[in-house]
């Protein structure tokens, strides 16, 4: 059953890639979500891979993805026509969410101070690179000048040579999910005075919330993380964070203090259990270790570590990621698998949560599994209920149903490529 969340709220969804996750997100929680496209379809339906290595709107994974749940309606805004449709549905939305380049929408009538005459209520949501002010409003987005102007590609690579990029495209599924949450805020502040917002999200703040705890680090440390590979720390208190096992890689961090030296021990009394341990390791009171990032390490701490790494390598490859990560949950270890795809999709935890579920997708003829709910709710569920649509499958529902349009009248747009 669809959820209750967002029941009776219409969305109207103009966003590629670079918002793709938000409309997705308002659909899981039961709104209305129109998807208005090109005829040809939304850029996001080409990219790639695609179900069976077969090119089609319909067979890409993105786009089976994180079009699941919402309505498809076909709109050429070059055409007059077409500009005026998306304005009377945009009078019946409660929300919008787009990436276009700044301006555009206003100089075709669909901007937000256009749409807000006739519906004051509109919470719109553009989803900029940049933001809409600043040296770099204009400048042009792909994904990988999103993660190296939000600075997380500075940190990711090896030590002395240049940075890599992110393994898959991502810059755009935290924009998204930033512009849910945001037309989320703009709702409550709605409900409070009955007022909508233009809501502004800009892509490179939104990589630089990623970084964690590297943005406190000049004022709380005097210095800043640079690319380190597999190690943390700073050039001369470096350690090792990423360890080879027998069938992947495992991530942990020598640490100390009240947390994590209770992680260290652990970690040391099951390497003694298995022979890995020398006795300084056992002996050491690691609650009372505490290195920082920039620490000045003495050549003792140097020894220390460089021999507990070098044991812990050695431990790692004589077992397997999964009795790595059993061993390690017994013992409240600090430590996590490398996860590959195959993993996730074999997790324990998420089958025992109940995260994929199984869409069924009439049109390419067979069921899909497919991520599931991104929150359990105790009163109602989350989904995805239903599977993406059709380029313009819900054309005659909504143009004729909501806008009220003949059937003669939709032919007729049709024919001059409006819809």
């Amino acid at each position: 059953m669809p959820s209750e969340l967002l029941k009776g709220f219409r969305m109207l969804d103009l966003a590629d890639e670079k918002g793709a996750l938000a409309g997705k997100m308002f659909a899981d929680m039961g709104a209305e979500v129109i998807k208005i496209e090109p005829p040809r379809g939304c850029a996001s339906r080409t990219i790639p891979p695609f179900l069976e290595d077969l090119p089609g709107p319909d067979r890409g994974l993105y786009a089976i993805a994180y079009h699941a749940g919402k309505k498809s309606i076909t709109a050429n805004l070059e055409s007059p026509d077409a500009r005026q449709l998306v304005a009377d549905l945009a009078a019946t939305a409660d929300f919008m969410v787009e990436s276009f380049a700044l301006g555009y929408l206003d100089s075709i009538g669909l901007g937000y101070e256009a749409l807000a005459k006739r519906n004051p209520r509109l919470v719109h949501t553009s989803i900029t690179p940049f933001g809409d002010s600043g040296p770099a409003r204009s400048y042009k987005w792909a994904d990988i000048i999103t993660w190296a102007a939000g600075g997380m590609m500075y940190m990711m690579g090896e030590h002395g040579k240049p940075p890599i990029q992110m393994s898959l495209p991502q810059a755009g599924l935290h924009a998204g999910a930033e512009a849910a949450v945001s037309s989320l805020l703009a709702h409550h502040a709605r409900e409070r005075d009955g007022l909508g917002q233009h809501v502004i999200v800009n892509m490179q703040a939104c990589i630089v919330w990623t970084l964690m705890n590297e943005q406190a680090m000049p004022i709380l440390h005097g210095d800043h993380i640079k690319r380190t590979g597999v190690f943390t720390g700073s050039e001369d208190a470096r350690r090792q964070m990423v360890y080879k096992c027998k069938d992947g890689h495992i991530s942990t961090l020598i640490a100390g203090g009240a947390i994590g030296g209770a992680s260290t021990k652990a970690l040391v009394m099951w390497m003694k259990e298995k022979g890995f341990a020398a006795d300084w390791m056992v002996e050491k009171d690691w609650a009372s270790w505490v290195p920082g990032m920039f620490m000045k390490l003495t050549d003792r701490d140097r020894f220390e570590i460089s021999d507990l790494e070098d044991r812990i390598g050695k431990f790692f490859l004589a077992m397997t990621k999964k009795e790595v990560y059993e061993g390690t949950l017994k013992r409240r270890i600090l430590l996590a698998p490398v996860a590959t795809v195959a993993d996730i999709a074999a997790d324990e935890q998420l089958s025992a949560r109940e995260y994929f579920v199984e869409i069924d997708h009439d049109t390419l003829g067979r069921r899909l599994k497919m991520p599931g709910a991104f929150a359990k709710l105790s009163r109602t569920p989350v989904g995805p209920f239903a599977r993406a649509p059709k380029v313009g499958e819900h054309n005659q529902e909504i143009y004729g149903g909501s806008l009220g349009l003949s059937g003669s009248k939709i032919a007729e747009l049709r024919a001059t490529g409006a819809i």
